[in-house]
């Protein structure tokens, strides 16, 4: 495919020069000529060239400010400015709004045909896979804590099922990481005895690569990829705010969404995961009043640790029709409103005991449909967090509104 290019040039000789050039000796395809700088910018805009030379000296908008505005309204295309004489001064000013190169007329230069290989070869380099992954955001790796502000209240559960539906989209690119070091469930409800733990790796931090970290994996026939941090019950500060560091740094390398299962407290190495992730999902239920208001404490608490509040999340679970509390009574206490209702399931007692996550085996079931909700929201997250709930299974699922409120 030739390069498609743009000139705009007030001199008509000198403009019909430079398509020669270019058309002839470049082997360039010439998409438009421009005068001025206004309409060079519209020029721009509606042909999308690779490259427009633009002559320094042109009338009304300056060919500089020609150059500063196409940059703003189109930075993928590359601009060359073309003057009658190159000094450090024009060169600088130049690149300052946007352009690649400064040349000098008449474009006869072997430099020119040069320059033109090169901005060619870096639009290829642009164009390829691995750039256009790391411009899209929604393929951005996400570490997705998920915590709460007392025990008993299914963050692991949540974890779990919520791994096992993100990997149905993304096979062998999930990780979920265990972050308990005392009594962490997550090998038991995948049904794997972990052969290394994260614990081992304090000893090896210096040496800590991704080759390394994949030989203290278990993989599981879901496509989920699993990491404990501990088999037998350790203090909490037995793996360091630097392990953890540098161990999420090298799984957000491998995985695109590493989910941790936290315990429900601040410790210097639960806050530094938490400051390091993109969304904090914190769990609470409406069985009692305690519950709720220790989940509003914790997040709280979260704000003053310098944790976005914009990253925090709150997802109620065990939703059903006898709880005590209501949802609206949960909405009006966080400013980030209620994520996700997650309903009450009398099958996960047994699909815990059994060690096959519940998202495997009844994905149809009302609980197996709210985390398929749940993981389409995370894979499709971008700013603000949104989740559509079907209005008539969510109120089937929530408690009738107390008389005289």
């Amino acid at each position: 495919m030739p390069v498609r290019v743009l000139v705009a040039e007030e001199n008509q000789r000198l403009r019909e020069q430079m398509r020669d050039y270019l058309s002839n000796e470049c082997s360039c395809e010439v998409v438009g000529l421009a005068r001025d700088g206004h309409e060079a910018i519209q020029l721009a805009m509606q042909l999308l060239p690779h490259i427009v030379f633009i002559s320094h000296d042109l009338p009304g908008i300056t060919g500089l400010q020609t150059c500063e505005i196409i940059n703003a309204l189109a930075p993928d295309i590359m601009i060359i400015m073309v003057a009658d004489t190159k000094s450090t001064e024009r060169v600088e000013a130049a690149m300052k709004v946007g352009a690649r190169a400064v040349v000098t007329r008449p474009l006869k230069s072997p430099e020119v045909g040069y320059l033109i290989q090169e901005l060619a070869e870096v639009r290829n380099r642009r164009d390829s896979e691995d750039i256009q992954e790391l411009k899209d955001p929604a393929r951005f790796p996400k570490v997705i804590s998920i915590t709460g502000a007392k025990g008993g209240v299914g963050k692991s559960t949540i974890a779990v099922n919520l791994a096992v539906a993100l990997a149905k989209q993304a096979p062998n690119k999930v990780v979920i990481v265990d972050m308990y070091t005392q009594f962490g469930d997550i090998a038991t409800m995948f049904n794997v005895t972990p052969k290394h733990t994260i614990s081992d790796l304090e000893p090896v931090l210096k040496d800590l690569d991704q080759d390394l970290i994949r030989n203290y994996m278990s993989e599981h026939e879901s496509g989920v990829h699993i990491l404990v941090a501990t088999i037998n019950p350790l203090p909490l500060d037995a793996i360091s705010v630097e392990c953890w560091d540098i161990l999420i740094h090298l799984l957000k390398r491998t995985y695109r969404y590493v989910i941790i299962d936290m315990p429900p407290i601040l410790h210097p190495t639960t806050i530094h995961v938490l400051m390091h992730s993109n969304i904090v999902l914190l769990i609470a239920n409406l069985f009692d009043l305690t519950t709720a208001m220790d989940t509003k404490k914790f997040y709280d608490a979260l704000d003053q640790e310098r944790i976005s509040k914009e990253h925090i999340k709150v997802v109620l679970n065990r939703v059903s029709k006898v709880n005590r509390l209501h949802a609206a009574d949960l909405e009006q206490m966080f400013p980030c409103g209620i994520l996700a209702h997650i309903p009450n399931e009398s099958k996960l007692v047994n699909a815990i005991n059994k060690g096959i996550p519940l998202a495997m085996t009844d994905g149809d079931s009302p609980y197996g449909r709210s985390i398929e909700r749940l993981a389409a929201t995370i894979l499709g997250v971008e700013g603000n967090i949104s989740i559509a709930i079907n209005e008539a299974e969510r109120w089937s699922l929530l408690p009738k509104a107390r008389k005289g409120r």
